[in-house]
Formats: structure tokens, C-alpha cells, sequence
């Protein structure tokens, strides 16, 4: 199989975005300002209009559940109800840096960075220890396994179950991983040091490389579409997907 991504357009005028979420002609996107200062945001955009829905530290990872967005700060998980704006705060006992969100087999799972913790929403609303990892950074699933990617260099991902940690890809092509997400049997990769997106097979085959990029981050894709926050360039790169 043969990859190829092909620019449609660019978002652009935004303060370091680190995620987005694509719903429906909408998107939500996580902007983090500068590090450890309140200037963070989560912003919502659609054809008509731009608004803000939440101040926050550094934003990062988003998760969208229905009317409910989860949206990791650096020291909490935040759920904003999209229609009443009130939101409620989820922390763990001694956080570093949570980065990013994913849902797996009916629990949240966060990462946290610096910690080098997997972190699991307990039935308590409390962020419990799951197991460790070198530097987590990005986190998704194919609903069977988690794979949780390293802010390492070279990367590893890992394959992980509820509970533990079952094998790992090293990626010699991405340094500093920071976005992965999976769909249509592909997982997309982002190297937030190397500047690159990389596209595998669900074997860790390398099918395609973008580069070119300043600083990928978090990743989204939805309906053959991939997106890429750019922190450094303030922009998000909206690609199409295709293959042959």
C-alpha cells in the first residue's frame, strides 16, 4: 500500500496549538501559550465564528464523549460540558506533566510526560497509577491494545493492555514522539524534534513520511483526514489521506 497526504488548508493565527478535534464542520482546539502560564485555551471554531471555553495552564490532549470534552492541563484532566460551560477537575496525587487522553475499554487513561506514569480514571474520579514508561507522551487505541508513544529519541512506542506494558516498537525515524493516533488501520505518528509525520501499517511498516514541519504535535484523524497542530508556526495543517 502506498500513502500520500495532500494539503487542503491550513488554520492559522493560533497560539501554539498542541491539539485538535475535528466534529462535524467544527473544531476544538487546544492552545498552550506559554509554558506553566495561565495564557492557555480551549477555543471553539466553526465557519461563522471563534469563541473561547476555557482558560487554562498548558492544554493538551482533548478527548470528545458526546456533550463532554476532557482536555488534559498540565497538572489535571478537565471534563467541560459543552452545553452548560461548567466544567469539573480530575487530578492524580503527585502529576508532573499530563499530556494526552484516550478511552479504552470504558476508562480514560492519561499520560504524564515527566513522570513517566500511565495514569487511569478510577470509579473515585481520581487519577490512579496504571504502570510506568519512559517519557509517555501521545496515546491511542485500536480498541484491543493502547499504544502509547515516547518523547524519546529515537521514540518507542508501546503496546499496552489495561495493566501493563506487552511489547515495543522502536521508530527510527521520529525523534521526540509526540502525537499517535490510529484509524483505518493505519497509525499516524508525529516527531515533534525530527519535524515529521510518519504514517505505518498496523505491522510498524513506514509507508510514508511528511516533512517540512516545525513542531507536530498532538494528531487527529477523522474521515481520510489527517490533522496537524504546528506549536512554532501557530498553524494547524489539514491533509487528505489517500492511497492506492
Amino acid at each position: 500500500m502506498k500513502i500520500f497526504l495532500t494539503l487542503l488548508f491550513s488554520i492559522w493565527g493560533l497560539f501554539s496549538p498542541e491539539s485538535v478535534i475535528s466534529n462535524n464542520g467544527e473544531y476544538f482546539i487546544t492552545q498552550m501559550g506559554k509554558l506553566y502560564v495561565k495564557d492557555g485555551t480551549i477555543i471553539h471554531m466553526t465557519k461563522d465564528k471563534t469563541e473561547s471555553l476555557l482558560k487554562l495552564v498548558d492544554p493538551r490532549g482533548m478527548y470528545l464523549e458526546d456533550n463532554f470534552l476532557w482536555v488534559v492541563d498540565f497538572d489535571r484532566v478537565v471534563r467541560l460540558d459543552l452545553e452548560t460551560g461548567k466544567y469539573k477537575n480530575f487530578y492524580a496525587n503527585f502529576p508532573r506533566y499530563l499530556n494526552d487522553i484516550v478511552k479504552y475499554k470504558g476508562s480514560f487513561y492519561v499520560t504524564d510526560t515527566y513522570g513517566n506514569t500511565i495514569y487511569r480514571i478510577n470509579d473515585e474520579k481520581k487519577l490512579e497509577v496504571v504502570f510506568n514508561i519512559k517519557s509517555p507522551n501521545g496515546i491511542t487505541t485500536d480498541g484491543e491494545y493502547l499504544y502509547v508513544i515516547s518523547f524519546t529519541s529515537p521514540a518507542v512506542v508501546y503496546k499496552c493492555d489495561e495493566n501493563k506494558v506487552i511489547s515495543s516498537f522502536t521508530l527510527k525515524d521520529v525523534n521526540g514522539g509526540d502525537g499517535i493516533f490510529f484509524g483505518d488501520n493505519l497509525f499516524f505518528v508525529s516527531g515533534y524534534n525530527s519535524k515529521n509525520v510518519v504514517v505505518y501499517n498496523d505491522k510498524w511498516e513506514k509507508l510514508f513520511e511528511k516533512t517540512g514541519f516545525s513542531s507536530p504535535a498532538d494528531l487527529y484523524y477523522s474521515k481520510k483526514t489527517l490533522y496537524v497542530p504546528d506549536m512554532k508556526e501557530g498553524k494547524i495543517y489539514v491533509f487528505k489521506v489517500e492511497n492506492e
